[in-house]
């Protein structure tokens, strides 16, 4: 699955997002699944069915659909992807790794192997903080201010979220964390969590668009 927002390596201007299996059967359930549940595949005949079967829902379904807009942009920036967007992305990442890489205030910068290609949504940089005489959030602020905005990672960690420190869920079922599945629903716990990889990003990461 991949998301089509706005801010992402592909876009079609907004919200929406594609996902590709090479499974028939499971592709028809996820065309249905995002237009309320309908029989797509039996839709498909809707003109021979004169209306007479508008509606066939064979599961409960969602309104995952894009609009005509959306589609004509997604459209377009498909037709230019492998001609414009990911050369210029990667173009404008080669220079900014060269020229910033032996910089004694930067620790680590994206790279490139065999088993594994960069597809420039972003650029993440790491910082040698204790050489700086600034902090990320410092450093960020000041890129902004000369003209070159970038971000800092500014989401909360997810287990620190009310949604899961309180257990908040849909309804009064407390699904998914009183769940019949686990075998003691108690022990869903997060405030047990730790993440020192995540906590160290927060203060010695940034990212740019490229």
């Amino acid at each position: 699955a991949c998301s089509f927002c706005q801010n992402k390596t592909f876009t079609t201007g907004g919200e929406g997002g594609m996902v590709t299996t090479d499974d028939e059967d499971l592709a028809w359930q996820a065309r249905s699944f995002r237009d309320h549940g309908y029989d797509v595949k039996e839709r498909l005949g809707l003109l021979e069915l004169e209306q007479k079967l508008p509606y066939i829902h064979n599961v409960v379904g969602w309104n995952y659909r894009m609009t005509e807009m959306q589609s004509a942009i997604g459209l377009a920036e498909l037709e230019r992807i492998d001609t414009w967007n990911l050369p210029n992305r990667k173009r404008n990442c080669r220079i900014i790794i060269e020229a910033i890489k032996d910089l004694p205030q930067v620790k680590y910068v994206p790279v490139d192997t065999e088993e594994r290609q960069n597809g420039w949504y972003v650029m993440a940089f790491s910082l040698n903080i204790e050489n700086m005489n600034c902090d990320i959030s410092q450093f960020v602020a000041a890129c902004g201010a000369e003209g070159a905005p970038c971000w800092k990672v500014f989401w909360p960690q997810c287990h620190t979220e009310r949604a899961y420190k309180e257990h908040n869920a849909f309804g009064k079922s407390g699904f998914p964390f009183k769940s019949k599945e686990y075998s003691n629903p108690e022990s869903v716990d997060y405030s047990k969590v730790e993440v020192p990889n995540a906590i160290w990003h927060q203060s010695y990461t940034f990212t740019w668009s490229p």
